[in-house]
């Protein structure tokens, strides 16, 4: 199910990557476990990095990676 980019999402006291740890007050995830989530999600649901890019409208003939995030960064929406 797809959230909004805009809906506050609200630390559990859990480890979101699913390991079942406790972190700290206002963290989602221990040091690392987000790459961990990230790698497994993005894995089990498009095959890999290129499919996952592609199907976003990222990669050869689509958006470029790079100069979205500076521009995302310029625009000021970084996320905290």
């Amino acid at each position: 199910m797809a959230t909004s980019a805009t809906s506050r999402l609200i630390p559990t006291g859990y480890c979101w990557c699913g390991c079942g740890k406790e972190t700290g007050i206002g963290s989602f995830f221990l040091p690392g476990h987000d790459k961990i989530a990230e790698s497994a999600v993005i894995l089990v649901e498009y095959g890999g990095v290129p499919r996952f890019l592609q199907d976003n409208g990222y990669g050869p003939g689509g958006k470029n990676p790079r100069t979205e995030l500076e521009e995302w960064r310029k625009s000021g929406r970084r996320e905290r």
